[in-house]
């Protein structure tokens, strides 16, 4: 972070680095807003960046959870909407991978009119984030995926609820994979993360980083 000071000379800059414990670039987009904020109420730069480093997100907002079998899960399972299902997308995309990315999606609900569009620009991202495996819940998810042709595109399982995908998607994991979970509330997505982690599977590593 960098704090300008204002001076008859012109500015000069104040620098503080710090390391947030979460995956998402958003999450350092929003940390910079909020040390903007704190130091013009008059708070020190480096008070500000020593808060911030233990920021510990909250269970099941973008929570990374390290199974014993070895897979990475980005445990995002307690709501949804387009522009946090794209930031964890992306989270997902830049987070370091020995295995398989894949992205789990449940329905986004109470979208309106937005409803088609919306899943429809999930769906597009994924295939633009070189995402290898994507799972879908729900009828949303799915029609939206039909109208795309994205079963011709990307290899994609789906299942109308959280537990009969749950069944599917661990006979495609290995324990190098790193997993998103996320979905609104009402999807009940949390059954994927624990099947998930509940999976015995023999842990090796023989990743070529």
């Amino acid at each position: 972070v960098l704090l300008a000071r204002g001076k008859s000379k012109g500015p000069s800059l104040k620098r503080v680095e710090f390391l947030i414990p979460s995956p998402g670039l958003h999450l350092a987009f929003n940390a910079c807003a909020a040390a903007a904020v704190t130091t013009l109420l008059g708070s020190s730069l480096f008070e500000v960046g020593m808060c911030l480093s233990r920021f510990y997100p909250v269970h099941m907002r973008l929570e990374l959870e390290v199974a014993k079998n070895g897979i990475k899960i980005l445990n995002d399972v307690y709501n949804a909407n387009p522009v946090s299902t794209k930031a964890a997308i992306d989270s997902l995309k830049s987070f370091d991978c020995c295995g398989k990315r894949v992205s789990i999606l449940g329905d986004m609900l109470e979208l309106g009119s937005m409803e088609m569009e919306s899943h429809q620009m999930i769906l597009n991202h994924c295939c633009d984030s070189q995402i290898d495996l994507v799972g879908l819940v729900g009828k949303r998810f799915f029609a939206a995926a039909e109208n795309l042709n994205l079963f011709d595109k990307i290899d994609t399982v789906h299942a109308y609820d959280a537990a009969n995908l749950a069944l599917e998607i661990v006979k495609r994991l290995d324990c190098n994979d790193v997993v998103l979970v996320k979905g609104s509330r009402a999807m009940k997505m949390e059954r994927v993360a624990d099947a998930i982690k509940a999976m015995d599977i023999q842990i090796h590593v023989n990743c070529d980083i």
